[in-house]
């Protein structure tokens, strides 16, 4: 929109400047064909006089000379003729007399009349001069001096000041454009700007974005309401869906554990042992989804604003904790390195991928790596279990997403999905792969910031620990 804008802005301005510019050039060119003509027809009037003593004398040579002499310095053509239209004297002999324009001229001036107004001349159109004026004395026309006289010193001088006003409106156009022009579009637009800036801040979660509806034309206003009301309904749609997912988990909380005590109680009885464990366990299982479900609904409720963090020391501090349940632990981070994230964000993310890879590949060893790639911090944690099936990498965050070699390990599915929603409730990213050697490796990325003054990264390989 904003370039159609300035292209019609752009348009509208150069129409304007040439309708400035138009009656200018227009006057000019007349002026300059009337001065042309003026000067003309007065020299035709000089060698009229000088024509009425030859034709009274007969003697022709002298106003022959002075007629090529003429030519020689102004160019074109004279030629004078006695009343009978025979040629007496000319600048030289190829003029036809009978020629229509020339013709025309010469009647007029026989019969004791001047040369009609010529035609204004213009660099595209600009024909020669025909200027004729009577011989004689008092009323007897004794003959006609004619001159064709060339236009060309009038056309290029009307090229030239119409050049330096096209070049003039080329830089009053460029200086409109960049400083009336833009401001002018910039000026009309913005509200325009404000919804899209605010449909970008809406898009990336911030449920609490609103734009002004006061101001600006009433189509933009009447849109800003429009837009508001869509915002007020998406977060209250929101809002009752996390509000309904709590509730519900709240209240199966209560009947679930009321149900998990009545089927311990049937452990009393030896034939139902067995039955009562099973029942117990898929308890337990439906209450852990409960809870998971209870965590995922809180993600988006409130607006997080992502704090710079010691990515590498909460990786380190998770890790301490989780070496006692994973043999073969090694973490590869530098001393000190910060992105913007919240401490408990981090926390999530390695409690649930260490966890996994505990669960799902027990026994293996098992890398956790923070690195600075680009304008991003990145903790990848790598195991070398059996991994996923091929089809299944991409799927891996789905809520209830479970790994089809995996569906007999005990677990909700729930988990990376609420370490995705929780990275990109921050503005990180999440990503799974399959890396050569076998296992999977999970990587989730932060917005890198440097590090705190004062501090110096470990050189790679520095902080690596064995656990």
């Amino acid at each position: 929109m904003r370039r159609r804008l300035v292209v019609v802005a752009g348009v509208l301005l150069s129409l304007l400047l040439v309708a400035l510019m138009a009656p200018l050039v227009s006057a000019y060119a007349e002026d300059r064909t009337q001065d042309s003509f003026t000067a003309r027809l007065t020299d035709v009037t000089r060698f009229a006089v000088l024509a009425q003593e030859s034709l009274e004398t007969g003697r022709f040579g002298r106003l022959t000379a002075d007629l090529r002499r003429y030519v020689e310095v102004y160019g074109g053509e004279v030629l004078v003729t006695d009343a009978n239209r025979q040629v007496v004297a000319a600048s030289q002999v190829t003029i036809d007399v009978d020629e229509g324009r020339v013709a025309d001229v010469l009647d007029r001036a026989l019969s004791g009349s001047g040369s009609p107004q010529p035609e204004t001349v213009w660099p595209w159109h600009g024909p020669s001069f025909v200027v004729g004026s009577p011989v004689g004395r008092d009323a007897h026309v004794l003959g006609a001096v004619v001159m064709i006289a060339p236009t060309d010193s009038i056309r290029s001088a009307v090229s030239t000041r119409l050049a330096w006003l096209a070049i003039a409106g080329l830089a009053v156009l460029a200086v409109a454009a960049g400083g009336l022009v833009g401001p002018f579009v910039r000026w009309i637009l913005r509200p325009v700007g404000d919804l899209d800036v605010a449909a970008r801040r809406l898009a990336h979660g911030d449920l609490g974005t609103r734009v002004p509806s006061t101001t600006g034309p009433p189509e933009l206003r009447h849109l800003a309401r429009s837009f508001n009301q869509m915002a007020d309904n998406v977060e209250t749609s929101q809002r009752q869906q996390r509000e309904l997912i709590a509730d519900a988990s709240h209240q199966l909380g209560n009947p679930l554990t009321a149900l998990r005590l009545r089927v311990e109680n049937l452990r009393a009885d030896p034939s139902d042992g067995d039955e009562a464990e099973m029942a117990i366990e898929e308890t337990d299982r439906l209450n852990s989804i409960v809870e998971s479900l209870l965590d995922l609904s809180q993600v988006g409720a409130r607006q997080v604003t992502p704090e710079p963090v010691d990515v590498a020391g909460r990786t380190r501090h998770r890790c301490e904790m989780w070496a006692p349940a994973i043999d073969g632990l090694a973490l590869d981070a530098p001393r000190e390195c910060f992105a913007y994230t919240t401490a408990d964000t981090v926390d999530l993310v390695l409690d649930a991928l260490l966890d996994n890879a505990a669960k799902f590949a027990p026994d293996s060893p098992v890398d956790v790596a923070v690195r600075t790639i680009g304008d991003e911090v990145v903790v990848a944690v790598r195991d070398r279990g059996p991994g996923l099936m091929p089809d299944d990498v991409g799927k891996v965050g789905a809520r209830f997403f479970r790994g089809r070699t995996h569906q007999n390990v005990a677990g909700t599915g729930l988990g990376l999905a609420i370490v995705r929603a929780r990275v990109e409730d921050v503005g990180g990213r999440f990503d799974v792969s399959s890396p050569d050697g076998g296992g999977l490796e999970v990587q989730v990325a932060f917005k890198r910031r440097a590090a705190a003054p004062g501090s110096t990264a470990a050189p790679p390989g520095a902080g690596r620990a064995d656990s």
